[in-house]
């Protein structure tokens, strides 16, 4: 990935916070067909100490083919998109200038492991329900019916990859002025979209990087 000095980041609680408030990533893994892509939520953890840069833990279904081209050697990538949001010339206070976009996003490249595990899988799926599901909800998520939950894990099957790179581009004007900054900030938080409220934000924390 294509990242100018100043739009690098490497605080690593930064990057976790973008994978885990947008953990519906791309994976991407070559094949002896070629690319395969899939889309899909993964869930991150970082281990400090490791010369690992972290473990990512996921699963997709069974039908899937992209499974079979998990060898535990080849390099996969998998892209965690934070928020993003078109940035008009109109809004800053400088002249000239073009139009451009600006977004945060994290890179993550590791081989990845089959596991076809039924134990690990239901730790796995279990894991997953709680973190979503305590975004989503204001109480723990209700019990899973282990009959329903038995017939579905047959469907599925899990993976995990360990990282041994991360990149982070968070692209937020920081080549521009504080005042242009600023004012983009202020015209994105008026907009009413989430996205670039989102965006305003990461500019408003990172900006100054």
């Amino acid at each position: 990935m294509y990242i100018p000095p100043y739009f690098k980041i490497e605080d690593p609680d930064a990057i976790e916070r973008i994978v885990s408030e947008n953990g519906f990533a791309t994976l991407i893994t070559p094949s002896s067909e070629g690319i395969k892509a899939t889309h899909l939520p993964l869930l991150y953890a970082p281990l400090g100490s490791s010369k690992d840069a972290g473990i990512i833990n996921g699963h997709m279904a069974r039908a899937n083919d992209h499974w079979k081209a998990f060898d535990g050697v080849a390099e996969s990538l998998a892209i965690f998109q934070g928020p993003d949001s078109y940035i008009s010339p109109e809004w800053y206070e400088t002249a000239p200038a073009v139009p451009t976009w600006n977004f945060a996003v994290v890179h993550m490249r590791g081989p990845l492991e089959l596991i076809d595990d039924r134990e690990w899988l239901s730790s796995h799926v279990d894991d997953m329900v709680r973190f979503h599901e305590s975004k989503a909800l204001d109480h723990p998520p209700e019990p899973s019916d282990p009959a329903f939950k038995a017939k579905l894990l047959g469907g599925i099957v899990g993976f995990r990859m360990k990282v041994k790179t991360i990149e982070a581009k968070f692209k937020l004007n920081q080549n521009r002025s504080k005042a242009d900054r600023a004012r983009v900030a202020e015209v994105l938080d008026a907009s009413g979209d989430q996205s670039a409220a989102g965006i305003a934000a990461l500019m408003r924390t990172h900006g100054d990087d």
